[in-house]
């Protein structure tokens, strides 16, 4: 059927030129509409139920909010893990679904099953907030304002003018602000004033909600018109709040300013931003669910330049972290790779062929295959991102091998018969037609099977096996159509010509044709060789070290700081200033911008110990150090800081790592049990253990113990009698010491709380706070120490549980070493913990998807072995032959292993997958050169002639693929620029396994071949 497809191909040139032309116009077409991002969309199904109770402590919060809640989600369909913090007054339960399950559907199962579990929780309760706790991979523009204005007018501008023009632009989901201070009209009560007038608390709350609404008369109709009446009442000025009566005595009222002072200022905070030691205000854009990256970006921006325009005098807004400049520079770096390599591989072929018309064929076919790949990308909705783009430029050298071949055999039979050319062309194209069509099915059943690899690895694998698959078929099917017709049209022979092979072949051939001649009559030593150098390759794997991903080059770092537990966000703020002074002097450090705490209604579950800088780093080109050798600079340089813990990344890792494994590190110990003292005793054990492990860096353990409380024990007896009870009592407190939010003030589209509060004085001092004033049902006041006892204790900061059981983890980063080395390491340490009873130890973090990758590549690789077997016995119709060709498979990669090994790099997701790569591409050149031994003993040749023959005449196409992909993937493996971090690993292995492979399959194979064949029966 292949043949009647080339002929008519042939005979129907201007057709198929025709079809080939819309092709690559619908391909031009898509490479400009398709959408481009760095990674492909790595937001994963993992949502977060956020519930605030401000009166609770960790304690109570995890047995009355946290508990029930995931007692409630537990059982939600596709759940494959649930986790929750704990912290004083806000509870954040984590559940991961299955990759695939639909977000929005997620989102409406949890709705649905907490309505269930709400009416249960304790009164004071804000209802659950719902938020995608993957959603730091959809943070595509942070940007700060600074200027000469106040705290309260820098948030009010972020606030207002700004962030509600940033959440007009299509595709963006929230702005967060952090810094400066949020406005809001603030009644400072005097508690000695208030006892001399005889008000209470109930007073001075209910008058602000009485004396804040507008009203209506309803329609009153007038002939021939009507009115609409509208009662204004609502607060709308300081003013309106001095003149608010709260009582009246003696028929003179009793003003709110009599009782209180009055003003604006700054909300509570428990986060501020510095740059320079100034505060500035910082927003975080955040894009919708599933939404492409780059017109948000573009939308964003050019918001930001319209708002420069309306800032007032001396204000600035600069936007310092930008995915679409990693984007663009990655992009386009793969992009020069792709050109640099697709220009190589043309000059490959020409010292081969010696033929330029024949060279320039494969040169057409290169780009025709690259813009139908992009068309097909399109089609299928892939984006233009660094998996997509390294999987064409991987497929740079592999996707024209059945071109290679065709030319190459079309070439060899138009010297042999230059006066027919297109019987030639037909039977050149014909009789590689098989090895090429069974190579292609097998390089595709190796990588096919990586479309279906679940989880993070099958979301960020998908467009890299998708346009190598894409690639081979496209590839192919040019070879069996556009190829034999450029082949037939533009190679022209005169009679009698005389070609002379080209320079390379026939210097090959001097080396190679001894060599094969020598394998061929010691076949047994050549095979002994061979197994020998396998086994010392065995020894070099444990030697290997494993990781989950390289580490990338953004131009950027994060540096976290935590400072002990209780640590006020003023004392934070002080130490990190202190960091960020000495960050400032690291090589190639450009910028620091730093957060303290946690902005004000966020989704994060920081503290106010915690501070994050983003580190701006100097532009790639100007850059003298590596990343690894800034962090190692810093690292040295702020160990001296006691107590407090430092850790290093970069942007896109800490968001890759936190949303698939809610860890800030590469790995994490988790230690389960339930007495969180014993939890926190051995964890300070595991740290102690873990910081002394070479390799181990920014070593952390949770901080759950240490800070400070003031505990008030209802005296129940005592407050009988006076009438109260414990809601009375714990309001008056939560609003005299926290402060309420009794009502709003609304002024055109900005709206301030009003907020209750006794004043500094009272409440400025832990002994002061007995004497708070409780107002009785009777009208009398007593102190708060007449019906509480008060003491102070220290209490868990936070409560970590995972699978609704408590844990304390600790985390690190590597350096200088492999993740797999340091977990056995850590592993035969942890029998020092003597952990009791009901206590184990577990690791998560990237250790935890890594063996989970190893499970779904060892099962691809037995798929892809047995379906590859398969199509063997289909090619051969020999179980021999085909059993042959996969022992061969292990020699083959042992190149991939030295090259590893020669370069320190690890076995990660990208050099696993050059590995499953190299699979296919070893067994395409082992049917290439199988398929004509067995024409070769089809035609009476004897096995010693045949194999002789057969590795001569096809060692120009086998070194031409292999030489072909080698210098396809070059530029990767070089690491040439931003995105090239991912398949660098990838791209070494490819390399060397190509190298070796090609030996073995020219040298090792024909050895194997004889020494087999006396034993095998046809």
């Amino acid at each position: 059927m292949l043949s009647c497809v080339i002929k008519y191909c042939l005979e129907h040139r201007l057709l198929v030129i025709l079809f080939v032309c819309l092709a690559i116009f619908f391909g031009v077409t898509a490479i400009f509409k398709t959408s481009t991002e760095f990674l492909p969309d790595l937001s994963s199904p993992i949502i977060s139920v956020i519930t605030e109770n401000p009166g609770l402590a960790a304690q109570e919060v995890e047995t009355l909010i946290t508990r029930p809640i995931e007692s409630a989600l537990r059982s939600t369909p596709d759940v494959t893990g649930i986790r929750s913090n704990t912290m004083y007054g806000v509870s954040w339960v984590i559940l991961s679904f299955k990759w695939g399950t639909d977000y929005y559907f997620a989102r409406q199962l949890i709705t649905q099953n907490l309505t269930d579990v709400i009416p249960r929780l304790p009164f004071g309760t804000h209802a659950p907030i719902l938020s995608n706790a993957a959603s730091r991979l959809g943070e595509v523009v942070e940007y700060y304002i600074k200027g000469d204005l106040s705290p309260l007018d820098l948030r009010e501008l972020a606030n207002y003018d700004v962030r509600y023009r940033m959440l007009a632009v299509p595709g963006v989901w929230r702005v967060w602000n952090m810094g400066g201070e949020v406005r809001q009209y603030q009644v400072l009560l005097d508690m000695l004033k208030m006892r001399f007038l005889g008000v209470s608390l109930n007073q001075v709350t209910n008058a602000l909600q009485d004396n804040n609404a507008n009203f209506t008369g309803n329609i009153i109709p007038c002939d021939p018109i009507e009115y609409a009446t509208r009662g204004l009442g609502r607060i709308t000025t300081l003013n309106d709040l001095y003149h608010i009566a709260i009582a009246t005595r003696n028929g003179v009222p009793l003003y709110l300013k009599d009782v209180a002072t009055i003003r604006e200022g700054g909300q509570f905070r428990r986060g501020l931003a510095l740059i320079n030691n100034k505060e500035v205000v910082l927003s975080t854009v955040t894009k919708h669910y599933g939404v492409d990256t780059m017109p948000v970006i573009h939308g964003v921006k050019k918001a930001l330049m319209e708002i420069q325009s309306m800032l007032p005098t001396g204000a600035e807004i600069k936007a310092f972290f930008d995915q679409s400049e990693l984007i663009n520079l990655s992009i386009r770096n793969l992009k020069e790779s792709m050109i640099i390599g697709g220009i190589a591989v043309i000059l490959v072929c020409l010292p081969f062929l010696n033929n330029i018309r024949a060279t320039l064929i494969l040169t057409v076919v290169i780009p025709i295959s690259v813009a139908i790949t992009f068309a097909c990308m399109k089609l299928f909705h892939i984006t233009i991102n660094v998996m997509s783009l390294g999987g064409i430029v991987v497929g740079l050298g592999t996707m024209i091998d059945g071109a290679i071949v065709d030319t190459e055999n079309i070439y060899r039979h138009m010297l042999l018969n230059p006066n027919d050319r297109f019987a030639a062309t037909l039977k050149g194209s014909i009789e590689v037609r098989r090895p090429i069509a069974f190579s292609t099915l097998i390089i595709i059943a190796v990588f096919a099977p990586l479309l279906f690899l679940t989880g993070f690895e099958g979301r960020l694998f998908y467009p890299f096996a998708f346009t190598i698959v894409v690639s081979m078929l496209i590839g192919f099917i040019l070879s069996l159509t556009l190829t034999p017709i450029l082949c037939y049209t533009f190679i022209k022979l005169k009679h009698n010509h005389k070609q002379q092979e080209g320079w390379l072949t026939r210097h090959s051939l001097k080396g190679y044709l001894p060599i094969c001649n020598t394998a061929l009559k010691r076949p047994k030593s050549t095979c002994l060789i061979a197994l020998g150098v396998l086994g010392v390759t065995t020894l070099l794997v444990p030697l290997i070290g494993t990781s989950l991903l390289p580490v990338f080059d953004e131009g950027a770092l994060v540096a976290v700081v935590i400072t002990p537990p209780g640590s006020s966000l003023k004392e934070t703020a002080r130490i990190s200033d202190k960091v960020a002074q000495i960050i400032k002097q690291a090589p190639d450090v450009k910028e620091v911008i730093q957060r303290v705490g946690r902005p004000e209604g966020s989704e994060m579950p920081e503290t106010a110990n915690i501070a994050e800088m983003y580190i701006q780093l100097a532009d790639w080109k100007e850059r003298k150090y590596s990343v690894d050798q800034i962090k190692d600079w810093m690292r040295r340089h702020t160990e001296d800081f006691p107590g407090s813990i430092i850790a290093f990344t970069t942007p896109l890792n800490d968001r890759i790592e936190e949303s698939i494994s809610g860890v800030r590190g590469q790995l994490a110990v988790n230690i389960f049990g339930n007495d969180l003292d014993i939890l926190v005793q051995k964890g300070n054990q595991l740290d102690e253990i873990m910081r002394n492990i070479p390799g181990v860096t920014d070593v952390g353990v949770e901080q759950t113990l240490g800070i400070l409380q003031l505990n008030m024990l209802v005296d129940r007896e005592r407050a009988n009698r006076y009438g109260l009870n414990a809601k009375i009592i714990g309001d008056a407190v939560e609003t005299a010491m926290g402060g309420r939010v009794v009502t709003t003030v609304v002024k055109d589209i900005k709206e301030y709380d009003v907020l209750v509060r006794l004043q500094e004085q009272f409440r400025d001092d832990p002994e002061k706070i007995g004497a708070l004033l409780i107002d009785t049902p009777g009208g009398n006041k007593i102190r708060l120490s007449s019906v509480c006892k008060i003491w102070r204790d220290t209490g868990p900061l936070s409560i970590k549980r995972e699978n609704m059981q408590r844990r304390i983890q600790v985390t690190c980063n590597i350096s200088h070493r492999n993740i797999g080395s340091v977990v056995s390491d850590i592993q035969n340490q942890t029998k020092k913990l003597s952990l009791p009873s009901g206590y184990y130890v577990t690791f998560g973090g990237n250790y935890e998807r890594q063996q989970e990758l190893t499970r779904q590549l060892l099962t691809i690789f037995i798929v892809s072995a047995i379906v590859v077997f398969m199509l063997l016995l289909a090619a051969f119709r020999s179980v021999w032959q085909a059993f042959l060709l996969m022992v061969f498979i292990p020699f083959a990669l042992m190149g991939g292993v030295w090259a590893l090994f020669l370069t320190g790099n690890t076995l990660n997701i990208s050099s696993l997958i050059g590995m499953v790569a190299h699979f296919g591409l070893t067994v395409e050149k082992g049917i290439i050169m199988l398929e004509f031994i067995n024409e070769l003993r089809k035609e009476g040749h004897p096995i010693q002639e045949a194999l002789f023959l057969a590795g001569k005449t096809r060692m120009r196409p086998v070194l031409m693929t292999a030489i072909t992909s080698i210098v396809g993937v070059v530029p990767l493996a070089i690491g040439m620029g931003a995105g090239s971090e991912i398949q660098q690993p990838m791209a070494i292995v490819l390399i060397g396994g190509l190298i070796t492979s090609t030996l073995i399959i020219l040298v090792v194979l024909p050895a194997s071949y004889k020494l087999v064949y006396r034993f095998a029966k046809f």
